[in-house]
């Protein structure tokens, strides 16, 4: 794994824990805007990684 990847997966995972404390203080598009901008993020990392043609 690249560093940049464990990186971005650290931001993502901090996105997600704001995400949860948003919907729990009932700021519903916080949680939501959020919560997809660190899907999209673990989405593009992964689908980066495991391109084809990878070492």
């Amino acid at each position: 794994m690249k560093v940049t990847t464990v990186y971005t997966a650290i931001i993502a995972l901090i996105l997600l824990f704001i995400s949860v404390v948003a919907w729990v203080f009932k700021f519903v598009d916080l949680a939501l805007v959020t919560s997809d901008l660190a899907t999209i993020m673990l989405l593009v990392v992964y689908l980066w990684d495991n391109r084809k043609g990878n070492d």
